[in-house]
């Protein structure tokens, strides 16, 4: 016959089991995290304004930017098509998923073709 298991066997059996189940299920948060981290959805949103249109950048769903003007244009300009403003939303999206600064240069928009109309420039 077998020998029945000593109580404090089973004790310490437990307590290994408990540990090492601890220790996976930490290792499995920990890299959610930084996947999470790694790992955000991003969203662009057209937006349509009273003057024109705009844009939003929403991160995880939350409104990150809103761009309801032209940027780095000087004046308080609307985008004058909705697809002038998913251009240039998407120009600033580009660069966020590639880590930098999400901004574009007056340049820049120009070169997408976005600029304010001439009677907006008038004024």
């Amino acid at each position: 016959m077998t020998k029945p298991i000593a109580p404090w066997k089973k004790g310490l059996l437990f307590g290994l089991i408990l540990i090492v189940a601890g220790a996976l299920i930490y290792t499995g948060y920990r890299e959610r995290v930084k996947w999470k981290k790694e790992h955000i959805l991003v969203e662009l949103r057209p937006i349509q304004t009273p003057q024109g249109w705009g844009y939003d950048i929403l991160a995880d769903g939350h409104v990150y930017i809103h761009q309801p003007m032209i940027p780095a244009i000087q004046g308080q300009f609307p985008f004058r098509t909705k697809e002038d403003a998913l251009a240039v939303g998407q120009k600033v999206v580009d660069r966020i998923k590639e880590g930098k600064m999400p901004m574009v240069t007056a340049q820049e928009v120009m070169d997408l073709g976005v600029a304010p109309g001439a009677a907006a420039l008038q004024k």
